[in-house]
């Protein structure tokens, strides 16, 4: 049922992966995933876990952040991958050619060296495979890049994440792949981080802000850094219309009354008025305060209708030129749709 819903889901995201990752986290601990509060506010952390997983995963179609894994390729001896640089990727046919590691060159994002067992996996430089066969490529188990359903990265939330699902800090310090590759690591990073994940100093997770009311305060502790503001001449200023729409998309299946408060992200309360107002964000209209207005003139004709297109049409549109990193996906909105419309079924009276 699952993949005539969600054909266009890759491996490892399963419906029953998710089910499982979610039970797996219940039985042990007694705060539970999407059963605390009222039938509300389970229904609204729903949605707003879903906006966001949808968005980091690209619909669930990226196992892998792009860049460093601009190239995979499957052998016999395992995966290999090719990193890449953002001015050296091929976003149309997401390809790379020139490799981050060529000439003797290493590779060490998302390795905080001064973090160390047990509280960080062991990292450090990576250089290319010792093979004319594999020349350019890196073992991806030897780097913490995201990965997973919400993009799990750096060596410290690998440990801490093997520490919660694997019960032993060295599965996913040895196998990092394991997220990329098996439902159970996919879901249960995701669930991980939205349950767990807190920010320096401070006492509050993604799960706890949705309880409280915040999506803003969900995606800070995702990704403020880059989107609580987004540097307006960046990438993720035009993202967050992405997760904008996921959002609401999420928020009108599950049957929310209403959604969580901007506050918690700088600048997100801005940000969603205007995509509402511009018509960036059909799907965000019954939500807004008023509906948004129909414009006098059409702005352009890559401005979304009041009917989705595909996600990979409107993203590859003049005004989200530089929206690249997540057009992986020619999944339409309807087929969002219907994922999420399964996942509130069957957790809201089915299952």
């Amino acid at each position: 049922m699952f993949e005539e819903i969600a054909p266009n889901a890759v491996y490892p995201y399963t419906y029953k992966g998710l089910c499982d990752a979610i039970d797996y986290l219940n039985e042990r601990y007694e705060e539970k995933v999407f059963k605390m509060g009222t039938r509300e506010q389970q229904r609204q952390e729903w949605a707003a876990f879903l906006g966001h997983t949808t968005h980091e995963s690209a619909q669930y179609t990226a196992p892998r952040e792009y860049l460093p894994c601009g190239r995979t390729i499957d052998s016999a001896a395992g995966t290999f991958c090719k990193p890449c640089s953002s001015d050296n990727f091929d976003w149309d046919n997401m390809y790379c050619e020139i490799s981050e590691v060529a000439n003797g060159k290493f590779y060490e994002d998302y390795c905080d060296k001064i973090i160390t067992p047990p509280y960080g996996c062991v990292c450090g430089p990576t250089s290319e495979v010792d093979s004319d066969e594999y020349k350019g490529l890196i073992n991806p188990n030897f780097v913490y890049f995201g990965r997973g359903a919400i993009q799990l990265s750096w060596n410290a939330n690998y440990v801490k994440a093997s520490q919660v699902l694997a019960e032993s800090s060295d599965t996913l310090c040895s196998q990092p792949e394991l997220v990329a590759t098996q439902p159970k690591y996919a879901w249960g990073t995701a669930l991980w981080f939205w349950m767990f994940s807190k920010p320096p100093g401070v006492e509050t997770t993604s799960h706890i802000q949705s309880l409280e009311g915040s999506f803003g305060g969900s995606l800070n502790i995702i990704n403020g850094g880059l989107e609580c503001p987004a540097d307006p001449q960046g990438y993720h200023v035009k993202a967050i219309v992405t997760r904008l729409r996921y959002y609401c998309i999420a928020a009108s299946v599950v049957g929310v009354k209403r959604l969580l408060d901007m506050d918690g992200c700088e600048g997100l309360s801005e940000k969603f008025e205007e995509c509402v107002m511009t018509g960036y964000c059909p799907e965000c209209n019954d939500f807004f305060l008023d509906p948004s207005p129909a414009p006098s003139k059409a702005p352009s004709p890559a401005v979304p209708t009041e009917q989705p297109m595909g996600f990979r049409s409107w993203a590859n549109d003049s005004w989200m030129g530089d929206i690249k990193r997540r057009d992986s996906s020619g999944m339409g909105m309807s087929s969002v749709f219907r994922v999420v419309t399964f996942f509130t079924v069957v957790y809201f009276g089915i299952r």
